[in-house]
């Protein structure tokens, strides 16, 4: 699939501008390092709430609010009218676009995430991309792989790309979306799938359980 493909919703102009220099999924995440180039120093525009920990270089955006407990690492950027909720940990090399929810005890690890995302409670994101609109049901798994028991700590196996969300998508409650895999734009993931793939827009997927009834021995 190509980029234009997954991200054609509406986005910040300069995000925008900045996602259609892409013709492959690869270059545009290999490229993601620039979206930090010219962060130098924390710029906190919206409200940190006491208890919350904000390291090094990151970027608010105004009406954002990052409750009690939740952890921002910076390279950063967190976009205008966010919402991260307490226990949250937002790793390096993140970006999360404007009018997102990042839910209580998630850990995003060096993803693009784009506006209007809502990512419920206990979600990981790794490595991976979130389109426009997309919804990550609770207890979800995107891009991750072999862990070990430290929050954030990851393999060396872990492909240099994860996941990948296309516009509106939806992620049901603990499912995972194992590396490599990409979900097309306003495809379901039903609730407990384990997704390795590509999986074209406009599908859904659910797993099937059939009920066998026999006659007692």
């Amino acid at each position: 699939m190509k980029v234009s493909d997954l991200f054609s919703a509406e986005m910040e102009p300069d995000l925008n501008k900045w996602v259609g220099k892409f013709t492959s999924l690869d270059d545009l995440f290999s490229a993601m390092p620039q979206l930090y180039a010219r962060l130098e120093s924390q710029n906190i525009e919206g409200i940190v709430e006491d208890g919350a920990v904000i390291v090094g270089p990151v970027h608010i955006g105004m009406g954002s609010v990052v409750h009690g407990q939740a952890i921002i690492r910076g390279p950063a950027i967190v976009g205008n009218n966010t919402v991260v909720d307490s226990h949250a940990e937002i790793r390096a090399g993140t970006f999360i676009g404007s009018n997102c929810v990042i839910g209580h005890g998630c850990s995003i690890i060096k993803s693009l995430i784009m506006g209007n995302v809502n990512v419920s409670a206990g979600a990981c994101i790794r490595n991976s991309m979130v389109g426009f609109g997309s919804v990550v049901g609770p207890g979800a798994a995107l891009g991750a792989d072999e862990v070990d028991g430290s929050l954030g700590s990851m393999s060396q196996t872990l492909p240099k790309l994860g996941a990948v969300l296309g516009d509106y998508a939806v992620v049901g409650a603990n499912s995972s979306i194992r590396p490599g895999t990409v979900v097309g734009s306003r495809t379901i993931i039903g609730e407990g799938v384990v997704a390795n793939g590509i999986y074209e827009s406009n599908q859904a997927v659910t797993l099937s359980q059939a009920l066998e009834i026999k006659a007692r021995s």
